[in-house]
């Protein structure tokens, strides 16, 4: 569903100071370094050693080594890493590895070194980062990302390399991103070789050359991990995948790895300040009372590029280019809500305001999940039902959230829906589960109730409002893919103005609905008649003993599938008809004679549409 601007729920949002955004750059400060200029074995106190052997998922041939000076040690001001042609532990040759996790874990930055690189066939020196905890996908890598500020390989003596991983983009895919530079004297000659870190991209640089440029552009966790603290790890390894591509020489043994210092820095500006609060300082309402609330952002070093507020997950409204946002909430429906206003700047740091929790009325029950109703005629987002929890706004026969969408605290599946426009989607719905939205209707009359949808089945879903169940089911076909999605339609369903309660009862297994939307059809008719969409004037008989007739408005250019379905959801008739064989005139079908006597749901589908109409079979004389 693709998240909207504006909703109902607020008479007036004004932003103030808008205007062009100047460019900007970070304000990087030394917050961590080691310039290894005291003691002879590295600081305890900044670096961990990672020890063992058996070719680190790479067919390395090292043993990596614990606090043993032949492979890491103090040296005339620099940090030495030796890898050495030896026998140890069942490994050839020995190096060292070493990490700061837990003891300097950052989130963005710039991280920098200054190094000599060794030479050798078949040396592999690294500066890189990895993620401090795994959090996403299985926990595992690339799913976590990796951060290579420089890798070399003796081969390729002249050059040297950085690049990103991830889930979508590693090296084992092929496509990871990645940069190259040449110094023909890395072997020889200390060189610079550093990254910058923010919330909105990573850029490596080789001294002051600039290599790789990978920017976020509101990517999810497979194409930017990066939103995690990450460690510091350096290590020489020997052979492997990459290393030992054109075999490794013992004769270059013993091969040093020269680092002159490493330094972290962080942007001194920061994320921006943000605040929500209301105007008058109050946090309990009375049902129908304004609720002015006013959000303000700064930050003294960038501008603020968007502000953006939420109930909970919901959005309820949003600018760009400015720090200020206020408005008025008006006919607030009773209930207990949680707001917060969420800031970004132009250098993409991103900061949340102090959460603020809302009262309208005595109690906290079930309510609109935006603070008030959804406008009927209307939209409903699939994934905004109302607050309140299992049993009063919804029923989940399932414990636990599999979805990766919002509102992952509550039962209800809600996924990234593929539909076109993106957003969220209800997930998995199931056979006797149901869930509820509050819905104010600003006009009386008669509806066509609009449902998009995935399903890998056939199946229907009652609705009820204020607990009166309508008639008639909607009823829907398979579209054959979770990732396809089709319009289905109920028609005729009469609402009266006013605020109600409307709740989607399913009788089929594994829907995936995008959203709902009711399209006024006027205040008597039964009838919804489309331009180019089938709709039934009459079926007749109806009961019926064998055959039956389908009296249609206006026709449509594609072909009219016709099936009949019984109580389980199973297709007992199915015919089709060629375009322009059948608008403005009876049809005949002629179900099976071995059906049993009982209910069946007659459904029409044209192009994208879905029209339904319950038809009853009388016992055979």
């Amino acid at each position: 569903m693709r998240p909207r601007f504006a909703i109902p729920v607020l008479l007036l949002w004004c932003a103030v100071g808008a205007g062009v955004l100047p460019a900007t750059s970070q304000d990087w400060q030394l917050v961590w370094s080691d310039e290894f200029d005291s003691g002879t074995m590295p600081d305890p106190d900044r670096w961990s050693y990672q020890v063992g052997g058996g070719g680190w998922g790479n067919q390395e041939l090292q043993y990596y080594t614990d606090a043993r000076p032949e492979n890491a040690r103090i040296e005339n001001g620099s940090l030495i890493i030796e890898a050495r042609a030896e026998s140890y532990q069942g490994a050839s040759y020995t190096s060292a590895r070493l990490i700061t996790r837990g003891k300097g874990d950052w989130l963005y930055g710039r991280m920098e070194m200054r190094a000599k690189l060794p030479a050798g066939l078949g040396t592999w020196p690294a500066f890189w980062m990895m993620p401090t905890e795994s959090t996403y996908g299985d926990g595992g890598w690339p799913d976590n990302g990796e951060i290579d500020i420089m890798e070399a390989v003796g081969h390729e003596p002249d050059r040297s390399h950085s690049a990103v991983h991830m889930d979508a983009l590693n090296h084992q895919l092929g496509n990871n991103p990645s940069a190259t530079y040449i110094r023909s004297d890395s072997r020889t000659a200390f060189h610079t070789y550093a990254v910058e870190w923010t919330p909105t991209r990573i850029t490596t640089y080789v001294d002051d050359q600039q290599g790789l440029v990978y920017r976020r552009n509101g990517a999810d966790w497979q194409r930017w991990p990066f939103d995690r603290p990450f460690h510091l790890i350096l290590n020489m390894a020997v052979g492997g995948s990459w290393g030992g591509a054109q075999g490794v020489d013992p004769s270059d043994f013993p091969a040093t790895f020269e680092i002159d210092y490493v330094r972290v820095y962080q942007d001194a500006s920061g994320p921006p300040n943000v605040t929500l609060s209301t105007a008058d300082g109050r946090t309990s309402f009375e049902p129908g009372e304004e609720i002015d609330l006013q959000v303000r952002a700064d930050d003294p070093a960038s501008p603020i590029s968007r502000l953006t507020l939420y109930q909970q997950d919901g959005l309820v409204s949003t600018v760009s280019n400015s720090g200020d946002l206020s408005g008025i909430i008006h006919g607030a429906a009773p209930g207990c809500y949680t707001l917060r206003a969420v800031a970004e700047d132009a250098d993409g740091w991103v900061a949340s305001s102090d959460t603020l929790h809302l009262q309208v009325g005595g109690s906290c029950g079930q309510a609109p999940y935006l603070m008030v109703p959804a406008t009927v005629p209307g939209r409903i987002e699939a994934e905004y039902y109302d607050i309140g929890g299992q049993g009063e706004a919804y029923l989940e026969l399932t414990t636990g959230n599999t979805g990766d969408g919002i509102r992952s605290d509550e039962y209800v599946d809600i996924g990234n829906a593929s539909d076109v426009g993106g957003g969220y989607q209800l997930e998995n719905m199931t056979l006797r589960e149901w869930i509820e939205y509050s819905i104010r209707v600003t006009q009386g009359g008669v509806y066509r109730l609009v449902a998009r949808l995935a399903a890998t089945r056939d199946g229907q879903f009652r609705i009820s409002v204020d607990g009166q169940e309508w008639s008639d089911p909607l009823t829907y076909l398979s579209t054959g893919s979770t990732s396809f999605y089709r319009n289905a339609t109920l028609d005729g369903i009469e609402l009266e103005e006013g605020d109600h309660v409307l709740r989607i009862m399913f009788d089929s297994f594994g829907a995936y609905i995008n959203w709902f939307e009711f399209q006024y059809a006027g205040g008597t008719a039964r009838e919804i008649p489309g331009e180019t969409v089938p709709f039934l004037e009459s079926v007749y008989p109806n009961p019926f003993r064998s055959a039956l007739t389908l009296q249609l408005g206006q026709g449509s250019m594609t072909p009219l599938d016709v099936r009949m379905i019984d109580l389980t959801g199973r297709t007992v008739f199915h015919t089709t008809f060629s375009p322009g064989t059948w608008g403005g005139m009876p049809l005949r079908l002629d179900p099976p004679g071995y059906l049993s006597a009982g209910a069946y749901m007659l459904v029409l589908q044209s192009g994208i549409e879905t029209h339904t109409r319950t038809v009853l079979r009388y016992p055979a004389p």
